[in-house]
């Protein structure tokens, strides 16, 4: 890493700012978890090069062959399918991208070269895939010995589960988080937002950049195996222990708190609108029962928070019988107002929407040259002495290709024209 918190490259015509300016990662991640985290690192201000495979397209580009859809489809310069795909576009931020086909010896050879350039490396490919292209970290760290490689995978690359394949939504269950979710009379469920992709993506995140720490120290890169069971595994750490040393199984609560009460979510007047509302002090009880005027500070039921978890069920039908009568945004300030838990439940489109997160600058408008320009989720962090404040779209396949070969290499139009006619690069679908 550097001190400098600003990189201007001209080549690149790019301003890198941020803690991590000055460092690079020529990366192969795809889907959510992988480049997810590159993202955040380039967020950080470093230059994070995406080699892509144009035979083997990121998933989450989508099928060339694929219909623009949504309201993408009404943007004028929304082209090609595979640069314009609302999921890629919101995971790769910050990025440029190459394409290489690591299928050939001269896309591996190619690779090989940009090594050197490279502070750290990361990629989601299932556990034997890199052995197989000759860059396992032991090949990568014989060309540059102080490399860091962050392999993000289901399972791990030791262990008996390490070459069985897994997405976020099979993690949920072999992790336990599935036994956790669900309601008491119903069965285990999943989150239906492939969550553990982003639990991955912060810890394989938080580990590059301790690593790139590490390496600042002592001049020693490393290998960090990170697997997707484990990271969300320690996001139910306590349930987890409990079991291992009681042999208990903690009960499914929906959308209830093992200790308070009333905790919930609440129907507000309207379709669709909801309120999440807890109280975990006397004085918050208080507070809600004075908003609220329906005499439950006088109901012996709910005197103290013990007599209201034993009567919960009553407890959340007297709230849900008032807040259903209630705005849900203005009832949400009055609570919040009064140092109580509160908050309207919000869908996509308001999350994108919402002051708060468009105040702190995590929401912003963020121009795409093909799929033109909106609301992106950026990172949630502020540095008071290294700004992080670059934000740039999400690149086309190969849109850098030329720029990073001339750059780092030194190649020259006609190699990379070659390159292109050879198949080995170039944009779109493979002849």
């Amino acid at each position: 890493m550097t001190d400098a918190s600003t990189i201007r490259n001209e080549a690149a015509g790019i301003t890198l700012t941020g803690p991590l300016a000055g460092t690079r990662g020529i990366v192969l991640t795809q889907a959510w978890a992988g480049s997810y985290c590159t993202a955040l690192l380039g967020m950080l201000g470093a230059d994070v090069i995406q080699v892509e495979v144009r035979k083997r397209p990121d998933s989450w580009r989508g099928d060339y062959a694929a219909p623009i859809g949504g309201r993408i489809k009404d943007v004028e310069t929304a082209v090609h399918p595979w640069n314009v795909n609302p999921l890629y576009n919101s995971v790769n931020l910050n990025k440029r991208c190459i394409t290489l086909d690591l299928g050939t010896p001269e896309g591996i050879e190619i690779y090989r070269r940009l090594v050197p350039y490279s502070d750290f490396i990361a990629e989601n490919f299932s556990p034997r895939v890199m052995g197989n292209f000759g860059l396992e970290y032991e090949a990568l760290k014989a060309i540059k010995p102080d490399i860091i490689l962050a392999s993000l995978s289901a399972y791990g690359h030791i262990g008996s589960w390490a070459n069985i394949p897994g997405i976020g939504g099979t993690i949920e269950p072999t992790s336990g988080q599935s036994a956790l979710l669900g309601y008491q009379d119903g069965p285990p469920m999943n989150s239906g937002q492939m969550y553990p992709d982003a639990v991955a993506a912060f810890n394989a995140f938080g580990a590059i950049i301790a690593a790139l720490r590490h390496r600042d120290l002592t001049g020693e890169g490393q290998y960090i195996d990170l697997s997707m069971q484990d990271a969300n595994l320690a996001m139910i750490g306590d349930s987890a222990l409990e079991y291992v040393l009681t042999g208990r199984q903690r009960a499914r609560l929906g959308n209830r708190h093992s200790t308070y009460a009333p905790h919930g979510i609440y129907a507000a007047t309207g379709t669709e609108r909801w309120i999440a509302l807890a109280t975990e002090t006397d004085a918050q009880w208080a507070a809600l029962c004075s908003i609220a005027g329906r005499g439950w500070a006088e109901d012996n039921r709910f005197v103290t928070n013990a007599d209201r978890k034993a009567n919960e069920d009553a407890l959340d039908a007297e709230i849900a019988a008032w807040t259903a009568t209630e705005d849900r945004d203005a009832l949400s300030a009055r609570l919040s107002a009064a140092g109580i838990y509160a908050a309207p439940v919000l869908d996509g489109l308001e999350v994108a929407d919402d002051p708060h997160l468009r105040a702190r600058g995590v929401v912003r408008e963020v121009k795409h040259p093909e799929a033109g320009t909106w609301a992106q989720a950026t990172i949630p962090l502020h540095f008071s002495r290294t700004p992080a404040t670059d934000v740039r779209a999400a690149p086309m396949q190969g849109e850098h290709t030329r720029q990073v070969l001339a750059e780092l290499l030194g190649m020259t139009d006609a190699e990379v024209d070659e390159l292109e006619r050879s198949g080995v690069s170039g944009m779109g679908p493979p002849d």
